[in-house]
């Protein structure tokens, strides 16, 4: 409302627009000229604001938001963190480690990306109760010592995908950490669900899976003791409902160690194919060909040394068995 007083008083109250006009009009003609200025502004700004309020008018709009659900880890697949919550090692089944109760570490493809091990027992480096340094830098086996216990020679206790790896001693099978999804430790004793076991525990490798998301990766890769490395990991639907699905995961790679004469060279690849005919069935075949050359064995060939009377030299001589592994000859003199 606006009051003028000077005698003169103007009230401004919700009318009809012709009815207002003629009222302004009228005290116009009865006011003194400055007056009259005024009350022309005022009136200008009020009617701008009353056509402003009937020109404008609100809108209600509704707006709809929608989120897809997040994607349930898979105990055979990646996990969305380094923190995996899924585990198949202690039951057999894709079962939440919160309520497994069993004493099971899991160590993703994530966290694997981060750390860049070159081997497997490098990968578990920070895994409680798992001692990996018992054979120095040597990575030419993954002898591991879960609580105390050596998982070597009948007992060794690797496994992939939930099947054993069949070695002996020294001719045990090595996987590529780079060809795995996630590698898992459970401690304790597991002869009644794998068998004849060693008490302390065991490793269980999930090699990589087809994946209905587009990936492709390339990596090059080099550090010290003359390493070089690249490798390969494609993977994609190859229909658009994601009913068959493909990956292909490839490595090369050549390196020394800082024992002497313990150069190795490793090739890999791994082809996979899904079928999956409805939301609860999959169907998934899997090949992995890998071939490592090596010329020592677990120590490493050890540099000439001389202790008072005593002369070792040692003479590695490989001698090749189908191409696969590789056996080295000690030979000592004493005088």
């Amino acid at each position: 409302m606006l009051r003028y007083n000077n005698n003169y008083r103007l009230r401004y109250h919700s009318l009809s627009s012709e009815i207002y006009q003629w009222r302004v009009l009228k005290l116009l003609s009865q006011t003194p000229h400055c007056v009259k200025i005024a009350v022309v502004v005022a009136t200008a700004v009020s009617g701008m604001s009353v056509y402003a309020q009937a020109a404008v008018q609100p809108k209600e709009e509704t707006i709809t938001v929608t989120a897809a659900p997040a994607a349930q880890e898979s105990a055979w697949g990646p996990a969305a963190t380094i923190a995996a919550r899924q585990s198949a090692t202690a039951t057999k089944t894709d079962t939440p480690i919160q309520k497994v109760p069993q004493s099971i570490s899991v160590v993703t493809a994530e966290e694997m990306a981060l750390h860049q091990p070159k081997s497997v027992k490098e990968a578990l480096s920070y895994t409680p109760g798992v001692a990996v340094g018992t054979r120095g830098a040597s990575n030419t086996y993954d002898y591991l010592i879960i609580r105390g216990f050596a998982a070597d020679g009948q007992s060794q206790n690797n496994y992939l995908n939930g099947l054993k790896m069949q070695g002996n001693f020294y001719n045990d099978a090595v996987i590529d950490p780079y060809m795995l999804e996630r590698a898992e430790v459970m401690r304790g004793p597991v002869s009644v669900l794998y068998g004849k076991s060693s008490p302390g525990g065991l490793l269980n490798m999930v090699s990589k899976r087809p994946t209905t998301e587009p990936l492709k990766e390339i990596q090059f890769k080099m550090g010290t003791d003359s390493l070089f490395q690249t490798g390969f990991d494609f993977s994609d639907a190859l229909d658009e409902e994601g009913v068959y699905s493909y990956r292909l995961t490839g490595l090369a790679r050549s390196a020394n160690a800082q024992q002497d004469r313990a150069e190795e060279q490793r090739y890999a690849i791994a082809p996979a194919f899904t079928w999956r005919p409805d939301d609860k069935t999959n169907f998934t075949f899997s090949l992995t060909s890998r071939m490592n050359q090596r010329r020592v064995t677990t120590a490493g060939c050890r540099k000439r040394e001389r202790l008072s009377r005593c002369q070792t030299v040692n003479v590695c001589q490989q001698i090749s068995t189908k191409g696969r592994k590789t056996i080295p000859i000690l030979v000592m003199r004493r005088w």
